[in-house]
C-alpha cells in the first residue's frame, strides 16, 4: 500500500502507516470536525460530521495527504478502498465521497469512491472517457450502524471492479461487480481528498458532497502492468 489511513490522529495529521509518510491534513468549516474514535478493540477509527445539512453554514471536514504525486496511477493497475460506517440515513439529494483524486468534467483524469444516498460506487476517468460502477441491484443500500468494506480496482487496463465486503467477517456482502472501458492513462491533478469535495462555507451538502459517518482502513495501492498490458 502507498497509502494506509488506520484511523489514528497525531498531532492533529491523520498517520499515514504505510511508510511513505502521506499523512493527512484536516480542514473544516462550519464547526465539522474529524476526530479519532476507539474501537470496542481499541482501534481507532475517523468520524466525520454527522447529519444531513441542506441549509448553511454546514458542518464540513475533510481529509487531505501531504503529498499526493505517487497516488497517479497511469496506466497501472490500482487499488483503492475505505471500511464504511453511516451513522445516520443518507440524504436523498446530497452525493457523500468517500475518497478521491480529480474531479469529473471534459478533460480530467480522476479515481474515486462514493457513497451517494447510502449505495456505493467507483469512478475511473481518463478525461476522455470514463467508468462508473455502482454495487449491486439499483435498490441495494447501505445499512446504517454496519461496517462495509469497499474496494476499487482497475484490474487491467479495459477492466475495472467493486467489491463490497462485510468488515467483521471479511464475507462477501454481494458478488463484485465488473466493468469493461477501454481508459487511457489515469492521470489526476490537484489534490487527493477524503470525506468530501472541498471545504466551502457558503455551500450545503447538495455542493460539498460532504461524507457523514465512519471511515477507517483508508487505503490505495498500485501494481504496474507489464509494458505490453
Amino acid at each position: 500500500m502507498e497509502l494506509h489511513y488506520a484511523g489514528g490522529l497525531t498531532a492533529g495529521l491523520v498517520a499515514d502507516s504505510s511508510g511513505n509518510e502521506l499523512h493527512g491534513t484536516v480542514s473544516t468549516g462550519g464547526g465539522g470536525t474529524v476526530t479519532s474514535v476507539p474501537g470496542p478493540d481499541g482501534d481507532p477509527f475517523l468520524r466525520f460530521p454527522g447529519g444531513h445539512c441542506t441549509t448553511v453554514p454546514c458542518p464540513q471536514a475533510i481529509i487531505q495527504p501531504t503529498r499526493t504525486v505517487t497516488l497517479v496511477p497511469g496506466e497501472g493497475r490500482f487499488v483503492f478502498g475505505a471500511d464504511i460506517r453511516l451513522t445516520e440515513p443518507p440524504s436523498p439529494d446530497a452525493g457523500m465521497n468517500v475518497f478521491q483524486y480529480g474531479a469529473a468534467g471534459a478533460g480530467l483524469s480522476q479515481w474515486k469512491l462514493q457513497v451517494d444516498y447510502g449505495r456505493p460506487s467507483c469512478r475511473w476517468a481518463d478525461g476522455t472517457r470514463a467508468v462508473l460502477l455502482p454495487a449491486g441491484a439499483d435498490d441495494f443500500q447501505f445499512t446504517v450502524g454496519r461496517w462495509y468494506r469497499v474496494t476499487c480496482i482497475r484490474l487491467s487496463p479495459v477492466l475495472f471492479q467493486i467489491r463490497v465486503d462485510d468488515r467483521e467477517t471479511g464475507r462477501q456482502v454481494l458478488p463484485p461487480a465488473q466493468q469493461t472501458g477501454p481508459l487511457d492513462d489515469i492521470l489526476p491533478s490537484g489534490a487527493v481528498v477524503i470525506g468530501g469535495k472541498r471545504i466551502r462555507p457558503g455551500q450545503a451538502d447538495v455542493d460539498t458532497d460532504q461524507f457523514h459517518g465512519d471511515l477507517d482502513t483508508i487505503e490505495f495501492g498500485r501494481r504496474l502492468l507489464p509494458a505490453d498490458g
